[in-house]
């Protein structure tokens, strides 16, 4: 990144702000790191898909398999939800690290991938480095997503997720197809990446091993194994899908049965109280 898109972001990093402990808002957020001495972060654990921009100074991650890789300033990373792994942050040379950092929350991540392809996501490996490169279609993409977050006054909801939605396209425009988790650790989870990408889907233990090249017995008893079945992950994955389509979309509580995938609005709705304690209804109007 050359030093006028550089200097873009850099306004937006004038100062730390780090997020706090607990769980993050389902919106996007940007956050500020600064450091004028080395820091050293053992056992950091990625919970949202996060674009990390180093501005001074350089980034160094090791993951868990041991393999470092270095991030100097004018370069960027996307690290997937269930990144583990080791953290430095050195001021170098610089006398000063900052970096930026976009976080994306998995509703969105989803919309996304959903809307534009997911072909391929669950069978390629893990990716060599999470380098992601800073062009500047993606750069004015950033800049306008955090001239969105920081608007004084606000911006509306919906129009500032618009414009990080931008940024995700322009990532998966790139070939950063590891936009969701990675490589899934279990069956549970190769089946559950599976799922949401197509909620709306008449999913059967049969078409579930299939596409996962299995047979109908051993994905089963792998299921079993980790204490859970395709009927049960189908219906925690489909309310999901129901409460960002009510909650964050504003479907129709009709429209929302369909898109996962319930002929039947009763069954849905149904299903909605048993899991989250309230009606399709509630969830739309909160």
């Amino acid at each position: 990144m050359g030093p006028d898109l550089l200097a873009r972001l850099s306004r937006f990093a004038a100062r730390d702000q780090r997020p706090g402990a607990g769980d993050r808002p389902h919106r996007p957020e940007l956050w500020a790191f600064i450091a004028h001495d080395c820091e050293r972060l053992a056992e950091v654990r990625i919970e949202r898909t996060a674009l990390i921009a180093v501005l001074e100074g350089v980034k160094e991650l090791t993951d868990a398999s041991g393999t470092t890789r270095n991030f100097p300033a004018g370069t960027a990373m996307l690290l997937p939800p269930g990144w583990c792994g080791s953290v430095v942050n050195d001021p170098g040379s610089a006398g000063r690290y900052r970096a930026l950092v976009l976080e994306f929350p998995a509703e969105m991540v989803r919309r996304l991938l959903r809307a534009h392809g997911t072909e391929g996501l669950t069978q390629r490996a893990r990716p060599g480095d999470w380098h992601v490169t800073l062009t500047p279609a993606l750069t004015d993409a950033i800049h306008h997503a955090a001239d969105g977050l920081t608007a004084d006054p606000p911006l509306p909801a919906k129009l500032a997720e618009h414009r990080c939605m931008e940024v995700l396209l322009a990532l998966l425009e790139d070939g950063v197809w590891w936009l969701g988790p990675v490589a899934p650790t279990g069956t549970a989870d190769a089946v559950r990446q599976l799922l949401r990408t197509r909620p709306d889907t008449a999913w059967t233990a049969d078409a579930v091993a299939d596409a996962l090249n299995l047979s109908t017995g051993t994905l089963r008893r792998r299921l079993s194994g980790e204490g859970c079945s395709v009927r049960s992950i189908l219906v925690e994955e489909r309310v999901a899908h129901a409460r960002d389509l009510l909650e964050r979309e504003g479907l129709s509580v009709q429209e929302a049965a369909e898109a996962c995938g319930y002929a039947n609005r009763s069954h849905f709705a149904r299903r909605i109280r048993t899991a989250v304690g309230v009606n399709p209804s509630d969830l739309r109007d909160r």
